[in-house]
């Protein structure tokens, strides 16, 4: 081979051959065509990088947990494997309600009242000190039972007229409970009749009408009166359920009152006394005979079942 011609006299440039031309086109094709192929590479790759990025960005807002209520926030990702509690309704039930179930069971509670005096401030006062401790006694039955806890009111005025229509006379009730607005009513007349008020009679009072507002949130009230009035006029058929009704709430204040006695303003003295007190007969609230019954049964109550009243038989209910 001969070495290359460095004496500056060069020849004047010819193109190459043809065949070289050919060739060296060739070489450029495919170096640009590699070029291309690894441009398309990179931008695939950056895709796809890019697509794994924003899919678990997805990923992480699509399985946000749910924070449950009154507690701390959840950090996790992961959905929770357990459903949903159940929401709270009413069951139109008497003696099925979930509410008298075997089971069900009322908490201790401890009640802190103020001094009871005879004006309407002070028995207003003393009332609204009672009903958060009814609350604290009745709410984790509800919750049980997956009812619902609805909030109720305390009027002392002595009113002509209610949502439920005209108060029941003095003579047959010294309190009364209103659906229509989940009210109790005690006039504050009929509280100082004969010297009153009276620490026992008042709790027991509250207690029973209170009954009547676990009866309503239950769903125990609504369906008593359903059955009332597919009765259609059938009076001993209507009396009878009016006593298991009366007969239940009675046996709810008595077993109130065991789980409070003993503890912060009731004293354990206060259910002796009302072991020992008597009742009047009444058509509509029961006989004497049969009022002491479920006053006994809601005293030594362990569960709810024990003021069954709407199964028990007819004359326990007389």
């Amino acid at each position: 081979m001969e070495s290359p011609d460095d004496s500056g006299d060069r020849p004047a440039w010819a193109p190459p051959a043809e065949e070289h031309r050919e060739q060296r086109s060739t070489v450029w094709i495919t170096i640009v065509l590699f070029v291309a192929f690894m441009a398309v590479m990179l931008v695939v790759a950056a895709l796809v990088v890019g697509g794994l990025k924003e899919s678990k960005a997805g990923a992480v807002q699509t399985r946000r947990p749910t924070v449950p209520p009154s507690s701390t926030a959840v950090t996790s990702v992961t959905p929770p494997t357990t459903s949903q509690a159940e929401v709270p309704t009413r069951k139109y039930e008497t003696a099925a309600n979930p509410l008298v179930a075997p089971g069900v069971t009322m908490p201790k509670v401890t009640c802190d009242l103020p001094g009871l005096r005879g004006t309407k401030e002070k028995l207003e006062a003393f009332y609204l000190a009672l009903i958060p401790c009814l609350e604290r006694a009745w709410h984790p039955i509800l919750t049980q039972a997956g009812e619902p806890r609805i909030p109720v009111s305390v009027n002392a005025d002595d009113v002509a007229n209610t949502a439920c229509g005209p108060p029941p006379p003095p003579d047959e009730a010294a309190g009364y409970y209103c659906s229509d607005g989940t009210t109790i009513f005690v006039p504050l007349p009929r509280q100082l009749e004969d010297g009153g008020p009276y620490l026992l009679d008042q709790l027991f009072l509250l207690a029973h009408e209170y009954g009547h507002h676990v009866q309503e949130q239950s769903g125990i009230l609504s369906k008593h009166d359903m059955l009332s009035g597919d009765a259609n006029g059938d009076q001993p058929k209507i009396l009878e359920l009016s006593r298991r009704l009366e007969l239940q709430a009675d046996c709810f204040s008595a077993m109130f009152l065991a789980n409070a006695a003993g503890r912060g303003s009731i004293g354990a003295g206060l259910v002796t006394q009302l072991r020992q007190s008597t009742f009047e007969d009444s058509d509509t609230h029961g006989s004497s005979k049969s009022a002491s019954l479920w006053q006994k049964r809601g005293l030594a109550a362990k569960d709810t079942s024990a003021c069954n009243t709407f199964a028990a038989p007819a004359n326990e209910v007389s």
